[in-house]
């Protein structure tokens, strides 16, 4: 689906009568194709295998970025992007988001536009240890604040979300070889904000913090969760989010667990419904009648 003028579409950004907008595309990808196979008997069959799209970002005509994406929520996933890297401050800083995959452009434009501290921010980047494609740049790591919250979180609640997930139709279950992360409300139903696959865990929970910041979602009160390993740039990225609860199916890194610890993050690994285990700021999962 390429970006068109007939799918282009304006938000204003608050709720002010002359309230600057942004314009966006929806330029969604289909999420898989066919193939055949043979199996070990030579016998063929038609499977789904997960699309993946070059995807090169431009910050005001500046190449950014290359992201190999699914391609389910490219807009989120640029301003995600932008904004865990510290590269777009504000949401009204951005006039406009326009993904194109005929040429497999997403271009950005803002109101201010960049000088020269772009290119010097750019010139700092740190490769992290996300698949097919993670970097941090500049003072990302010094920026961050460590997270204060008083929140609890049920292991009813906790059972809730993983089985919320696991009943979701999704990508993954069609044809596998993708990652996801979710969003839930910490309340004991655990209703699902916002569910992203992608082929990679970094491009899913950027996409997610672009929605958050596109709806003005606050991550105090919320659950996150991820298919992929805990790493640093996890926890960096669900600390800038807000959010106390960070879940995953799968385990974590030795720097993920050390920068847990250090900015006020509950890990939870190994989650399925009835089991996981508690790596840091356990003081907050309660069970039984706590």
């Amino acid at each position: 689906m390429c970006a068109t003028s007939d799918a282009v579409f304006e938000i204003p950004l608050s709720d002010a009568p002359d309230a600057p907008r942004l314009s966006l595309t929806r330029a969604q990808r289909p999420a898989t194709a066919s193939a055949t196979v043979v199996n070990h008997q030579g016998q063929s069959r038609t499977v789904e295998v997960p699309g993946e799209n070059a995807l090169t970002v431009y910050l005001d005509k500046q190449e950014i970025v290359t992201l190999m994406t699914l391609g389910q929520a490219p807009e989120a996933l640029i301003m995600g992007y932008l904004r865990n890297q510290r590269l777009v401050a504000s949401l009204a800083d951005l006039r406009s988001v326009h993904v194109d995959w005929e040429v497999g452009a997403g271009v950005v434009h803002t109101r201010k536009g960049h000088g020269s501290d772009l290119a010097a921010r750019m010139a700092k980047r740190t490769v992290t240890t996300g698949c097919g494609q993670g970097t941090m740049f500049g003072d990302w790591l010094d920026a961050l604040q460590r997270l204060h919250s008083d929140a609890t979180l049920a292991v009813s609640t906790l059972d809730a979300a993983l089985a919320r997930i696991l009943a979701l139709d999704t990508v993954y279950k069609r044809a596998g070889s993708v990652h996801a992360c979710a969003l839930l409300r910490n309340t004991p139903e655990a209703p699902l904000v916002y569910h992203v696959e992608d082929v990679g865990r970094h491009n899913a929970v950027d996409a997610i913090t672009g929605l958050m910041w596109l709806d003005e979602e606050s991550g105090a009160d919320k659950i996150f969760y991820t298919t992929g390993r805990l790493t640093s740039e996890m926890v960096m990225k669900t600390v800038q989010m807000g959010v106390p609860f960070l879940i995953s199916r799968s385990g974590l890194t030795q720097m993920g667990l050390s920068m847990a610890q250090a900015m006020g993050i509950t890990l939870v690994c190994r989650a399925r419904v009835g089991r996981h285990l508690v790596y840091s700021h356990g003081e907050r999962i309660t069970r039984g009648g706590a």
